[in-house]
């Protein structure tokens, strides 16, 4: 046996195969507890060899992960959870140093509401298509003018509604709300020349309409039947659609108003 086996330890009769097979199994860079020094060591022999004394590999930089900024809508949360916080501890331990820090946090959010409205008001001002005063004027003057044009479009829908619809007005003579609006309906009719069928829920003549007919089921058949009284709605002979006007007493610039926009406008126009 060789003497470098019988100095590791080796029992006699082992195969040098297995010998060489253990040291080829370590792990690259692992030190082997009988190399020893290699300048200095014994000699183990020609069946024993040693690892290089490199320094071991370093292992691949990890890349740190990208992170994503909070969305705006995270941000003003928690924001507002500052600042209710920052309230909360104001109220229930009332130091300078608390309110303090409450007010700085109240004075930013401020600020912010009010660089907002700034931006606001000044994007619209340089942004016709945003810009619903121009739709609807709030300042005195535009507003005179809109008002001018508004009766003058809603005058001539008026005019012209007789070729498309006619009004229908449910009422009933003890009815104290119909003998107040029918006297006001019948001004208004003859004002813009419009035809009117009067309905007497009983059959008796209403106060401005002694020719108002008896119901014979006419409000049943307009789905009126039971519905708070004086009634006022748009009938279209073409269609057969009822246009409900209102319910109870209505002044003249009610009736003119709605009228207009259930027969002239688009729904959302004024909004």
């Amino acid at each position: 046996m060789p003497a470098g086996a019988r100095r590791a330890g080796m029992a006699p009769g082992v195969p040098v195969i297995l010998v060489l097979a253990f040291a080829s199994s370590a792990g690259a860079g692992e030190w082997r507890p009988w190399c020893g020094d290699a300048a200095t060591g014994p000699s183990l022999g020609w069946h024993f060899y040693c690892d290089r004394d490199d320094a071991p590999d370093e292992p691949p930089s990890q890349v740190p992960p990208e992170v994503t900024p909070p969305s705006a809508h995270a941000r003003i949360l928690e924001m507002r959870r500052e600042l209710e916080e920052a309230r909360a501890t104001a109220i229930l331990e009332p130091s300078p140093a608390h309110v303090s820090a409450y007010l700085r946090l109240q004075q930013e959010a401020l600020q912010r509401s009010a660089a907002f409205s700034d931006s606001f008001r000044r994007t619209v001002w340089a942004t016709p298509a945003l810009d619903y005063t121009l739709r609807r004027p709030v300042g005195a003057l535009a507003k005179q003018l809109w008002s001018d044009e508004r009766r003058a479009a809603r005058d001539a829908a008026l005019a012209a509604l007789g070729e498309h619809y006619g009004l229908i007005y449910l009422g009933d003579p003890a009815c104290a709300g119909c003998r107040v609006f029918g006297p006001l309906l019948r001004a208004f009719a003859l004002r813009h020349g419009l035809d009117v069928l009067a309905v007497s829920m009983t059959g008796e003549a209403l106060e401005g309409w002694p020719e108002a007919v008896p119901d014979d089921g006419r409000a049943a058949s307009l789905g009126l039947a039971g519905s708070p009284l004086p009634a006022i709605v748009l009938f279209d002979a073409a269609t057969q659609q009822v246009l409900p006007v209102g319910f109870g007493v209505l002044a003249e610039d009610q009736l003119a108003e709605r009228i207009f926009a259930l027969t002239a406008l688009e729904v959302g126009r004024d909004y």
